[in-house]
């Protein structure tokens, strides 16, 4: 949704391209406290090798978890991430543009380790993502699926951009090798959490819903997920600091 510029104007792109970008960047929900606590039980129930403990931060938000070594190559890890609940709100053109974003994660992994500190990962993670985006005509003309609008100041266009609550894992990285040295440690992660976003939205407000035709709602809700093709999960680029006993 845009001002007089229209939806497929810069205005539109403050209004979802910005928050999306911004989304991927966003304390964990209390659905996935559970599944947290029952991934972490689970690798430190887990003899073999001495266990990490270990902390991080990066796209994901801040990290904490549990690395249990099977054998010289194989290392089982659970973990719990956030990034909190920030919220973006800009002004342009008479139009107010409003992100409230939440990025919530538990991850289960078995990493594999190809050469000295050089290790490949696959796993699963378990997610509460999303993005509630607003966009508000402020009483302007607004442009929805190519259809110009009157407006009042309480109309306004919600979309919510949710990622899949369970996503395929696949990475890389660096670490520490399984060993019986206790100690500190140091870890690079690089990673995918595979899965496109799903995208809904609809107009409310005293006018606009009476007004505004769904195929003009579903052609700018087709045009969004176009932009938001180039998505094909959410990324994952993190550095841990890790303690051994």
């Amino acid at each position: 949704m845009c001002g007089s510029g229209g939806l497929r104007g810069p205005n539109r792109r403050l209004l979802i391209k910005r928050p999306i970008d911004l989304f991927l960047q966003a304390l964990p929900s209390r659905r996935l406290f559970p599944a947290a606590f029952a991934a972490l039980a689970l690798g430190a129930a887990l003899p073999a090798h001495s266990g990490d403990l270990y902390l991080g931060a990066g796209t994901s938000g801040v990290t904490a978890g549990y690395a249990q070594p099977l054998s010289e190559r194989l290392v089982l890890r659970a973990d719990v991430s956030t990034l909190g609940r920030p919220h973006l709100d800009r002004s342009r053109g008479g139009i107010d543009y409003q992100a409230r974003i939440k990025a919530d994660r538990v991850g289960a992994y078995a990493d594999w380790y190809v050469y000295k500190g050089m290790r490949v990962t696959g796993g699963v993670t378990l997610n509460d993502a999303g993005a509630q985006l607003t966009g508000r005509g402020n009483g302007a003309t607004v442009t929805i699926g190519g259809t110009p609008y009157p407006t009042t100041a309480q109309d306004r266009f919600d979309v919510e951009v949710k990622f899949p609550q369970v996503m395929p894992y696949l990475g890389v990285g660096w670490g520490r090798q399984p060993s019986p040295e206790k100690g500190w440690g140091l870890a690079v992660d690089v990673g995918l959490s595979v899965g496109k976003p799903r995208v809904t939205g609809q107009v409310s407000g005293p006018q606009l819903p009476g007004a505004v035709q769904q195929a003009d709602v579903d052609r700018e809700l087709a045009d969004l997920r176009r932009s938001l093709g180039r998505f094909k999960g959410i990324p994952q680029v993190g550095v841990s600091l890790s303690y051994r006993f």
